[in-house]
């Protein structure tokens, strides 16, 4: 199959746009949710449990070099695999994408838009993945590598201008419920790398393969700063924040911080510039889908099924109409769903082939050996 090479910057951006989208939408407010006060202390655990974890993909990646998961899973079980593999793939981001479409569709339905339908604002954004994916795999990686900076640098002055408000005292008590909403409950929080998941297709497409490890490692730095920044602001900034419900923290952040001093609407730039980041990654999960369809399928070209695609993630994020059972099950499948499909089942695939591999060439240096003299 023909792949579109990246460079390392590229698959760094590729790998923290999908972060990016969570962290405006509501991936803040569900860790304190979890872990209240002690969110500071279990953000830098969590960062250190990903970061042993990258350790060990990659160590396990290692004896695959050029092959994604989808290859890797058909070398341990064959076709049956490879296509159950590939096919929870899909669905997995078909309904990462329809949550988030969804969520942020309403966000700016309640705040700007309540004078149009819901449904047209979900329609524009997958008219432009349509487009995007039209117009090729190069043109929606070069524009995400344009996107991401400028989302991450937004996100830094939402940061910086509330550094007025920030009290230390407010992270008190420090270990809020105890110890195990830090180290044990709370080492759930992991899904909060969820981006990591496009980490097992990339490998195919890199320039360098041996540069995966900067890659990875870059990535979850990136993540992990602007987790800690993030949840810090909130924490050390606004007493209130435990009870804030259905508004995105970086939203609340803004509207309260001093640049309403310089700006009349501030948070139009803002969310003019995490609506680029949503469209950006879903022409992205899009391109995957497509990527992993036509690995299973053998097709040459599957730009035409985009609109199949797009066309069931519309429909998917209209199934629920009741916002809190939309909020609640599109949490409860972020983080479970990520914890499964990031942590879970590639690691388990990786480890299996590994063994599979190991036993394998065991077996033919039993077989090349010289036969014992007696």
């Amino acid at each position: 199959m023909n792949y579109t090479k990246l460079g390392n910057f590229e698959a760094i951006c590729l790998i923290v746009v999908l972060f990016i989208n969570h962290i405006v939408l509501n991936l803040p407010q569900m860790i304190l949710n979890s872990s209240g006060t002690a969110s500071i202390l279990n953000c830098i655990y969590v960062f250190a449990l990903v970061l042993i974890l990258g350790i060990l993909i990659l160590k396990l990646l290692k004896n695959f070099a050029g092959l994604d998961i989808i290859d890797i899973s058909e070398y341990l079980g064959g076709k049956v695999l490879k296509i159950l593999i590939g096919t929870l793939c899909i669905f997995y981001l078909i309904l990462e994408t329809a949550f988030l479409t969804r969520m942020f569709s309403k966000n700016l339905f309640l705040v700007y838009f309540n004078n149009y339908p819901l449904t047209f604002i979900i329609y524009l954004f997958l008219f432009v993945a349509v487009i995007a994916n039209i117009m090729g795999k190069k043109s929606i990686i070069k524009t995400n590598t344009i996107i991401v900076p400028i989302a991450l640098i937004s996100l830094l002055f939402t940061f910086i201008f509330v550094i007025d408000l920030l009290r230390i005292e407010r992270s008190l008590p420090l270990f809020a419920n105890g110890a195990s909403s830090i180290f044990l409950s709370g080492a759930s929080n992991i899904f909060a790398f969820n981006g990591l998941f496009f980490l097992y297709f990339i490998s195919p497409m890199l320039n360098k393969k041996v540069d995966t490890a900067k890659i990875t490692f870059t990535s979850i730095l990136i993540c992990g700063i602007f987790l800690v920044l993030s949840i810090a602001t909130l924490v050390f900034a606004f007493s209130d924040i435990y009870d804030i419900n259905r508004i995105s923290p970086m939203y609340f952040i803004i509207v309260n911080s001093r640049l309403t001093a310089f700006l009349e609407r501030p948070e139009v730039l803002f969310i003019f510039i995490w609506t680029l980041a949503l469209m950006s990654f879903i022409s992205i999960a899009v391109m995957f889908c497509l990527n992993i369809f036509k690995k299973l399928t053998n097709m040459k070209e599957a730009k035409s099924l985009s609109v199949a695609v797009c066309c069931i993630i519309f429909i998917v994020s209209l199934l629920i109409n009741n916002v809190f059972a939309l909020e609640t099950i599109a949490n409860a499948f972020y983080k479970y769903g990520s914890l499964i499909m990031v942590f879970g089942i590639p690691i388990l695939i990786l480890i299996a082939a590994n063994i599979k591999k190991k036993v394998k060439k065991s077996s033919i240096v039993m077989k090349n050996a010289p036969p014992l003299k007696e």
